[in-house]
């Protein structure tokens, strides 16, 4: 919700009991302050917090003399839980979030073709695709409300458990393991494990207590929500599974209220620009995160020799088809997707 903060004054004058009011006075276009709000679920030292929400924040003040500012709201402080963060933006319930199309997977069945296992083999060349399929009208209505700010996909998906190291396809059956998204989730039944859904704010106390095994995620979040010290064994499996997508969006009202020198601000710094430099931090962080845990005496990093990740692509090769069975129920053209994506099927 866009707020309007305005200047005003009043002089009261007080004699025998009597006190006189004088009105306020009316905001004048230098006194007028537009505030934007940005939800989100991360805490405020998360990498996108701090190198791509508050740089932006600043940038927007500064290039608008502080007449339009944004503030950011971590760690949902405004209600609710991750999962709201998409209807909290199409309702205006605040100006903008950042979060996961995964979150919400049925109001994103589109984008979701972004976790197709094998897709694309790293986050900078995921992202391009991202935003051709979305300036090219493949996204649909998906985005209907909502002006997209920033849209990438992370680093590679990998696995970290907490007692039982993961060396091959064979040790995955069995384990419960934390899924993102419902296209995760679906590679992690391909395995032969039971997929938990589950937003990344709630994995620590599970794995901590046992309660699951393992997750499948993106890398960069070993630092960020501190997953080294309830996790023990770290396996890169390349870019065999699907790769997470992120975004920032603003409620379309909440940008059609600005004025029309706002609004070009806003365009010079959103889009795919800052969406690659997104990526880049998360690649970035997800090396730091790796080499951190290579360091450390009592953690195990396990890399998947291309045998071993070869068998695991084998066992994921069929949701290709299913993804494209379930687009067709939906009225959805998968094929087409695919093809502007330069893939056809995995079998």
């Amino acid at each position: 919700m866009t707020t309007i903060v305005s200047l005003k004054s009043a002089v009261a004058a007080a004699a025998i009991g009597v006190v006189s009011t004088l009105g306020a006075f009316a905001p004048t276009a230098a006194d007028a302050q537009t505030e934007l709000r940005l939800h989100t679920f991360v805490p405020p030292g998360h990498i996108i917090v701090r190198e791509i929400i508050e740089p932006l924040a600043a940038d927007i003040a500064e290039l608008t003399g502080g007449e339009l500012t944004m503030t950011v709201y971590p760690s949902m402080q405004l209600g609710g839980k991750a999962p709201d963060l998409i209807r909290q933006a199409q309702d205006g319930t605040v100006d903008l979030v950042f979060t996961l199309p995964g979150y919400t997977s049925p109001v994103f069945p589109r984008t979701q073709m972004i976790e197709l296992p094998g897709l694309r083999p790293d986050g900078t060349s995921t992202t391009e695709l991202m935003w051709d399929l979305l300036e090219g009208g493949y996204f649909g209505p998906e985005y209907d409300g909502l002006k997209v700010a920033a849209l990438w996909a992370a680093d590679d998906a990998g696995l970290y458990t907490r007692d039982k190291p993961i060396r091959s396809l064979a040790d995955v059956e069995g384990m419960l393991l934390r899924s993102p998204s419902a296209a995760q989730a679906a590679q992690i039944e391909k395995m032969g494990a039971t997929p938990v859904a589950m937003p990344i704010p709630q994995l620590y106390p599970q794995l901590e207590r046992g309660v699951i095994d393992g997750a499948m995620v993106p890398f960069t979040t070993i630092l960020d929500f501190r997953m080294h010290e309830v996790a023990n064994y770290f396996t890169i499996t390349g870019p065999l599974f699907g790769r997470s997508q992120f975004l920032i969006v603003m409620n379309e009202d909440s940008y059609n209220g600005l004025s029309a020198e706002h609004q070009a601000v806003l365009d010079g710094l959103f889009g795919k620009d800052l969406s690659q430099k997104a990526t880049d931090a998360y690649l970035d962080r997800a090396a730091e995160s790796i080499q951190f845990v290579r360091d450390a005496a009592d953690k195990e990093v396990i890399e998947l020799t291309e045998a071993q990740q070869s068998e695991i692509s084998d066992a994921l090769a069929p949701i290709y088809d299913e993804w494209l069975a379930s687009m067709e129920e939906q009225g959805i053209d998968g094929q087409a997707m695919l093809d502007a994506a330069g893939v056809g099927s995995m079998n």
